[in-house]
């Protein structure tokens, strides 16, 4: 019976030896293979367990696996214990089988006599370590960088971990924090390091007993830093343990000192802006951005300067300041495109229905919820006044000066307001600004003012001139820049003289200067100067007519005029019927 328990037995162990997945091996004390299981065969590429016999481990395993193998063995053996090792087996290039040896010292009298071997396949459990050892280094990596002031405490308040900004924001030396986690905590309680939350003593000890969150938006603690309070805000949450008791508190830290201070800093900036503007001879306002947009707020100075009383000015409106009403249009649409107007200079009306000239300067608030502009308004009525006394100053001395070339050479009187007139129409045709058009006019007026320094009679001459003569005549630009270049215009009046008669190819005179050396003025007076030549009588000739001179120009478009500038005028005399003016009164500004 007992026999037949024992095979029984035998059978069971024959069939868990073979039908194993792990691989088995039994090695003697010569650490020769005795025997394996069916799974160790076809791992080693083997018929059967038999061929395994009388083996070695470098018979089968790479040399640097096998050496491990050996030296595990004789190490289970020697200490008659049970060891575990690692062996790894590369399969193809890119492809590692790692398995876990159990390896068991086979003892007889307390003498080894062999080894008995289970090799578990770990690949993937080793993949999968290594990528939570991977991720694990990573998170810690990014905790222990973060920008944020990371702390973990026990659940009575015990600092376990913390990571650089927290240091930093507390501003603690690695001794002050070894001292702070070698202190133990018997309970929950608020002491110097952190008695600043004393006034939410009840709220955080729930979160350290009971589990929950906890945000802390802004406080003062006790700490300094370059003489001045450190501010921080604080989020509390716990971690529970499977019994829902509380395993680890973790408090997220963020230094808030800066924008503390600058809300400050913003509100006594606010407060200064606000007695400013109510202190301040400008006027300031606020208003909506949109057509017929109410006026939101206005300062003291802004009431007086429109004779507004003290305890009115509500429901006013932007229309209700200006003169023209039709402004209100561009105005809003500037705002709407660039967010800003500078310097506007406009005629504003009073409360009494006077007007005044005003430079209005307007920005977009971009923080405002609503589309809402600020306004400043600067009362210019005298300055504008001189300007035009100015204006008229300056008309006078050139219409002087216009004069006496007239009077030297009055043969081509009327000549420079006709050249004047035709370049300042050909620039508006070119879409010049006012101010340069204002410019180019004076230029035109005074264009051949150095024919003061020219002999009368080569100017009144009836016939051809001589050579000799003709050079004498073209220095009537240089010369007409020596006259002008020491009056400060606020044009470059001199150097449009100095350069209308030069031409793009560099053929004209006094320098011979090319194209992009030529100002757009001096080119736009050039087409003109020849134009009005050609289309009027002079002393030497008879009037050569308007289609003999826009042939002219025509001819020379691109070698000697500018291409544009040749096509804006005789778009002016084709489609728009333009015609040479008869010489009247001068007037430099329209």
């Amino acid at each position: 019976m007992k026999k037949n328990k024992q095979g029984q037995l035998n059978r069971y162990l024959e069939l868990a030896f073979n039908q194993a997945k792990e691989l088995v091996c039994i090695k003697d004390s010569q650490l020769r293979y005795l025997t394996c299981n069916w799974s160790f065969a076809d791992f080693f590429g083997m018929d059967s367990p038999e061929k395994v016999e009388s083996l070695r481990s470098e018979d089968l395993m790479p040399p640097l696996t096998a050496e491990e193998d050996v030296r595990t063995d004789k190490l289970a053996m020697q200490n008659s214990n049970t060891l575990r090792a690692v062996l790894t087996f590369q399969e193809g290039e890119d492809k590692t089988r790692i398995f876990s040896c159990l390896k068991v010292p086979l003892l007889e009298l307390d003498s080894p006599i062999g080894v008995f071997c289970i090799m578990r396949d770990i690949t993937n459990e080793e993949d999968q370590m290594e990528e939570y050892r991977s991720r694990e280094a990573v998170n810690s990596a990014i905790i222990h960088n973060a920008p944020v002031g990371i702390s973990v405490r026990d659940s009575l308040g015990n600092l376990l971990s913390y990571n650089k900004a927290w240091q930093r924001i507390w501003n603690n030396s690695d001794e002050d924090i070894q001292a702070d986690m070698k202190r133990i905590r018997t309970e929950f309680n608020l002491d110097t390091t952190d008695s600043y939350l004393s006034d939410y003593q009840d709220k955080l000890l729930g979160v350290y007993t009971s589990g929950g969150e906890f945000f802390v938006p802004e406080v003062k603690t006790d700490k300094r830093r370059d003489e001045l309070e450190v501010w921080v805000s604080q989020h509390f949450y716990a971690i529970l343990n499977p019994d829902k008791s509380v395993q680890r508190v973790v408090v997220l830290t963020v230094d808030i000192s800066d924008q503390v201070y600058s809300r400050k800093a913003l509100k006594t900036t606010q407060q200064n802006y606000k007695k400013l503007s109510e202190t301040i001879p400008v006027g300031v306002f606020r208003s909506e951005i949109r057509e017929n947009g109410l006026i939101l707020s206005m300062n003291p100075a802004f009431k007086r300067m429109f004779g507004i009383p003290e305890d009115k000015g509500q429901n006013m409106r932007i229309t209700d300041l200006l003169a023209n009403a039709s402004e209100e249009t561009k105005l809003i649409g500037l705002l709407q495109r660039k967010g800003r107007i500078d310097n506007r200079e406009i005629v504003l009306k009073k409360a009494d229905g006077s007007t005044f000239w005003a430079s209005f300067t307007m920005s977009t608030l971009s923080e405002a919820a609503v589309s809402i502009s600020e306004g400043v308004i600067t009362d210019i009525t005298g300055r504008m006044n001189a300007f035009k006394q100015l204006q008229a100053t300056i008309d006078g001395v050139v219409l002087a000066m216009s004069r006496l070339v007239d009077m030297k050479d009055p043969y081509t009187s009327g000549h420079q307001k006709r050249v004047s007139d035709l370049a300042c129409a050909i620039g508006e045709e070119l879409g010049m600004k006012t101010e340069l058009v204002d410019g180019l006019r004076i230029a035109g007026i005074l264009h051949d003012i150095g024919k003061m320094a020219v002999p009368t009679e080569i100017l009144t001459k009836p016939g051809a001139i001589t050579r000799s003569e003709m050079l004498l005549l073209r220095e009537h630009a240089e010369d007409g820049y020596d006259i002008l270049k020491s009056i400060d215009f606020p044009w470059p009046v001199a150097e449009i003289v100095l350069q209308h008669h030069e031409r793009i190819d560099g053929s004209g005179y006094p320098m011979g200067i090319k194209g992009p050396a030529i100002r757009l003025e001096a080119k736009i007076l050039a087409v003109a100067d020849v134009v009005e030549a050609m289309a009027t009588m002079r002393p030497y000739r008879a009037s050569l007519g308007l289609h003999e001179a826009l042939q002219t120009i025509t001819a020379g478009s691109g070698v000697y005029f500018d291409r544009q500038v040749v096509e804006a005028c005789m778009r002016l005399f084709m489609e728009k019927g333009y015609q040479l003016s008869e010489e009247e009164p001068y007037n430099s500004f329209r």
